[in-house]
């Protein structure tokens, strides 16, 4: 998005590992991490790495934003960590302005199975924001993943990640079992056919004041009560790397609603095209700017259009 959020950045108050708080000049994201956005004598691009990532889009300068980062270990490993994904946590909203991860060599290989493991609140989160599992109970929204736990089966504790509340935005039943689901198959379908080495991946609900369906209040971890925003659209940006390092890119913009499916009747893939559209367009949507980091000349001609037979549906 040329002019509004470009090279607009967003710079940190502190990087907050394991209960611990660390000055701005310390580079230590291996265990994950979250920034305070709030803050802005420093420029967090000198010491925060995960943000260069390109499926990271451009942060805001925003008080009550956090850039929240999880890593995750390997099984059979005691030390070696990987990026798992990360999110923009806004707390007005007590919802994920986004959230961004990548299928790689090591991401989309398929270790585990969906984990037991109970939806629970991101560790990463201020207390004052931070939701439990039971937090959309009795509003008739279900916990819909924004980051998919069938996107993040190379680990144990990747698939467990994806449970945190961060991750959920509060979905109508049939949209989030049926619509969205079939969705997320179709970008996973892309990630495993092998044209690509990287798929680069973000996506979220709508959180801007004039794209919501409502709020609902619950309580925090703290028994505070704080209001949980109900987006009413869901958006996927996705660029597509080859192994010649070529990029394509295409864009979805989601009503949600229930499209009428269910009782195990999905909508074909194809019918997604209806929601296809060019990042430079998803980002006039969102007022998000995707792929920020790609050169400005990669940028501009891979965000401007899009190419339906590019795709396989």
């Amino acid at each position: 998005m040329k002019g509004i959020f470009k090279h607009t950045w967003i710079i940190m108050l502190g990087i907050l590992v394991s209960g611990m708080i660390f000055s701005c000049s310390k580079d230590d994201d291996k265990g994950g991490g979250v920034i305070d956005q709030s803050n802005q004598n420093s420029n967090i691009w000198a010491n925060k790495p995960d943000a260069m990532r390109l499926e990271v889009p451009a942060l805001r300068r925003s008080s009550g934003s956090y850039f929240i980062v999880h890593y995750a270990q390997m099984n059979n490993s005691n030390s070696t960590k990987v990026f798992n994904y990360c999110l923009e946590f806004d707390s007005l909203n007590t919802h994920s302005r986004w959230v961004a991860f990548c299928f790689d060599d090591t991401t989309k290989v398929k270790n585990v199975g969906r984990s037991n493991e109970p939806f629970d609140a991101d560790p990463m989160v201020p207390s004052a924001c931070r939701i439990g599992n039971t937090a959309y109970s009795g509003t008739g929204y279900t916990r819909g993943h924004l980051c998919a736990s069938a996107d993040r089966l190379f680990s144990t504790e990747g698939n467990e990640q994806t449970f945190y509340m961060s991750n959920m935005s509060p979905q109508e039943y049939n949209f989030n079992s049926y619509y969205w689901a079939q969705l997320e198959t179709l970008i996973r379908d892309w990630a495993y056919s092998g044209k690509f080495k990287k798929l680069y991946v973000c996506k979220g609900g709508t959180i801007n004041s004039w794209q919501q369906l409502g709020q609902f209040t619950t309580t925090n971890i703290n028994g505070k009560y704080v209001k949980v925003t109900i987006p009413k659209f869901y958006f996927m940006a996705i660029l597509g790397e080859t192994p010649s390092k070529t990029y394509q890119s295409i864009g979805f913009w989601v009503e949600h609603k229930n499209y009428g499916y269910g009782g195990g009747n999905y909508p074909r893939k194809d019918v997604m095209q209806d929601h296809a559209m060019s990042i430079d367009d998803l980002e006039e949507k969102t007022g998000i700017d995707f792929f920020c980091n790609l050169n400005d000349a990669a940028e501009k001609v891979v965000e401007k259009s899009y190419n339906l037979k590019a795709w396989t549906w």
